[in-house]
């Protein structure tokens, strides 16, 4: 579980001084055929265990999984093809959510804060959902808009409007293209902005170009993460809107 559960149910009387100093030893880590999970991670940072999951056989990522929810009420796993046979071996036991870059087994806990997430297009759609998915993971709330992107710029200043009315303490922004809707967002709100640029993109350099746009950009409170990185963004994302 994370610091904040294992907080809570220490400030509930539900876990004994025993038991608590267990979930902080930095030494328990279990030890498999195929791996070594740190069972301890989440208390450390306070977010659930990431399994990237992409050069992974599905059996391997089900054992890790398995290990993990032994004593954590939930998994993200990343980036892997065998979504659909993971969830299998663990719906009947586990809630089960899936996007198409990521999966979670488990409940999602309650919300602390919220964070603003928007899209720039349709295509940004498998990252996006890999950002709330993880927020929704973390037990940060989120306000999603999709579609908003810079071609019409009238329609991304009512996401902004939303996001500022329900208190976000941070803006993800997920555009491929030029990017250009991440420093557009960043001169509109006092807030710390997270460009993630995608794949997305026409012609020359189209992987690329939204990533060396975000990276140019003077807007002082833009910072950027690799392309596609949605996972990356909706962390750190997290982080600030739960440390608030």
């Amino acid at each position: 579980m994370t610091f904040d559960e294992l907080y809570d149910k220490i400030a509930a009387g539900e876990l004994n001084r025993q038991d608590a100093q267990k979930h902080f030893s930095l030494d328990w880590i279990q030890t498999a055929r195929n791996y070594i999970a740190d069972v301890n991670r989440g208390s450390r940072i306070n977010i659930p265990e990431i399994i990237y999951g992409e050069y992974k056989s599905a059996s391997q990522s089900i054992e890790i999984a398995k290990a993990l929810l032994e004593r954590h009420p939930r998994v993200l796993v990343s980036r892997s093809p065998h979504n659909r046979e993971i969830a299998t071996h663990f719906e009947a036991e586990y809630a089960i959510e899936e996007t198409p870059n990521l999966l979670m087994i488990g409940e999602a806990p309650p919300s602390r804060g919220a964070v603003l997430i928007i899209s720039a297009g349709a295509a940004d759609h498998p990252v996006l959902a890999e950002c709330a998915l993880t927020l929704r993971c973390i037990g940060v709330k989120t306000i999603v808009f999709e579609d908003r992107g810079i071609a019409h710029p009238t329609r991304v200043l009512d996401a902004v409007k939303t996001g500022i009315e329900n208190d976000v303490a941070a803006v993800i922004v997920v555009a491929g293209m030029e990017g250009a809707l991440a420093p557009f967002v960043a001169s509109l709100v006092p807030l710390p902005v997270i460009g993630v640029p995608t794949s997305v993109g026409y012609g020359f350099r189209a992987k690329e170009a939204a990533l060396t746009s975000m990276l140019a950009s003077c807007a002082p409170n833009l910072t950027v993460v690799n392309i596609d990185g949605g996972l990356r963004a909706a962390v750190v994302a997290g982080l600030i809107a739960k440390n608030r």
